[in-house]
């Protein structure tokens, strides 16, 4: 009897799928494991001793915060340190590079505007040729700023590394020549730190101009001084010739009863940098020499006065511009003289401009129409009269004389042409030079001595102050 029902039971179990087995058992599994991990994670609570400050400490120590995000004023403080309101940053800098707060504002400025240059100028798809120009020149003088006086901080670090390990060092041999470096590296800062000062100082807008109209007159000394006039067009355009400048002379007059030479001429001169290279020409220009008409061979003195107007663009929001002179300008026509075939001996298309309320008058021949030079008189015009404007200006704020020319009088002089002896004189620079190479137009050296002593005037105004 007992037979038969064990081979019931063991037909049971051999109908029990094998997979079905295994997929209970691990069911199972994962039901159990959350109720371990309950358990395992449980702390048995500790019961504090009496006088045991440990616990006390423990629950009284604040949470540590570790991804808690910083304030943006912070970030923008450790990111840049010309941020607003960081005047510790500005007063550190000023002590570790031993500049005044003033410059190192003034960098830190300049590193925050290249930035910012540097961002707009990726795109200029749709930027206008003048706005793009205005731009990349502000950036080329921010990033030499920037530049200069990351160099300035770089070269301090390394000076004193230098001199802590030629204090430091054992050997004699590296601790000397550690010293030497830093000996070098002290004179290196002491030129940027110059360099990075003249960098910041105040920037003439007349630099951008590529064009400049020399006016020459004769001064003191009759027929001597209209001579002398024409022997300074030639030296100017023989300079020009030698920076790379076009030279050309539009209008040119002489004095009635004298044998030749220029009562006044006007240059027009055009080429990069042509302000900074002639600036330093405006004054009066004293000749002494025995004139050809002169048979007793007794020394006369003379002069010539140079003024310098640069081409500027035109700008309507300027009050001074060509609409607003047109109805006070008064034109008369003749004919050209010079070069232009049959058309300037039938055709008036010389233009004679006078601007009545001033009394300034131009005379423009050197375009084939009559239309066109009548547009080069205006021009003219404007840029004389915003010459006039702008003097009275400088003259209004740094108490300088109004007149850029003066009274033309032998004691008014920036240079003294001494033939006898052979020599001009730079009165602002206090230096002399060969009258013969001066003659041939070779006056970049005193061009670059003047620039350097104005650079130096300017450093000095600026610190006075600042101080």
């Amino acid at each position: 009897a007992e037979a038969p029902k064990k081979e019931q039971e063991a037909a049971k179990v051999a109908e029990v799928d094998p997979w079905e087995a295994a997929e209970a058992a691990a069911a199972a599994q994962e039901a159990e494991a959350p109720k371990k991990e309950k358990e395992a994670a449980k702390v048995p609570e500790v019961t504090p001793k009496e006088n045991d400050p440990a616990p006390k400490a423990q629950a009284e120590a604040p949470v540590q915060e570790t991804n808690k995000p910083k304030p943006k004023a912070q970030e923008a403080k450790e990111e840049d340190p010309s941020a607003e309101g960081n005047e510790d940053d500005v007063k550190y800098l000023a002590a570790f590079t031993g500049l005044n707060t003033f410059f190192v504002a003034t960098a830190l400025k300049a590193r925050k505007e290249k930035q910012t240059l540097e961002e707009e100028l990726q795109d200029i798809s749709g930027m206008d040729n003048k706005v793009y120009a205005q731009k990349a020149s502000s950036l080329s003088r921010a990033t030499d700023i920037s530049d200069t006086f990351q160099q300035l901080q770089d070269i301090i670090k390394q000076t004193k590394e230098a001199e802590k390990m030629g204090a430091e060092a054992e050997d004699e041999d590296i601790a000397e020549m550690a010293r030497e470096e830093a000996r070098e590296l002290r004179a290196q800062t002491q030129e940027v730190r110059s360099k990075m000062q003249l960098s910041m100082l105040p920037t003439d807008d007349r630099d951008t101009s590529k064009g400049v109209l020399v006016e020459i007159r004769a001064g003191v000394g009759g027929n001597e001084a209209c001579l002398w006039a024409e022997d300074l067009v030639e030296m100017y355009k023989k300079y020009c010739g030698l920076e790379g400048f076009t030279c050309e002379v539009i209008s040119q007059s002489s004095r009635d009863g004298t044998d030749g030479g220029f009562q006044e001429a006007t240059l027009q001169v055009r080429g990069e940098g042509v302000w900074s290279k002639l600036k330093f020409e405006s004054g009066v220009h004293r000749v002494q020499r025995v004139p050809a008409t002169e048979k007793a061979g007794r020394v006369h003195t003379s002069t010539a006065t140079v003024a310098l107007m640069p081409e500027v663009e035109e700008r309507t929001s300027d009050p001074i511009n060509a609409d607003s002179v047109l109805k006070d300008i008064e034109f008369t026509f003749c004919r050209a003289q010079g070069k232009g075939g049959q058309n300037v001996n039938k055709v008036e298309t010389a233009c004679h401009a006078k601007h009545r309320p001033s009394g300034i008058w131009v005379f423009a021949q050197e375009e084939r129409s009559q239309l066109m030079n009548k547009g080069v008189a205006i021009k003219r015009i404007v840029t004389k009269l915003r010459m006039i404007r702008d003097q009275a200006e400088q003259a209004e704020e740094s108490e300088l004389r109004s007149g850029q020319l003066g009274s033309g009088g032998r004691s008014e002089k920036i240079r003294t042409y001494a033939f006898k002896e052979n020599r001009v004189s730079d009165h602002r620079i206090q230096q002399n030079f060969p009258l013969g190479t001066f003659l041939s137009g070779v006056l970049s050296e005193a061009v670059t001595m003047n620039a350097l002593q104005e650079q130096q005037e300017l450093l000095s105004r600026l610190e006075e102050e600042l101080a």
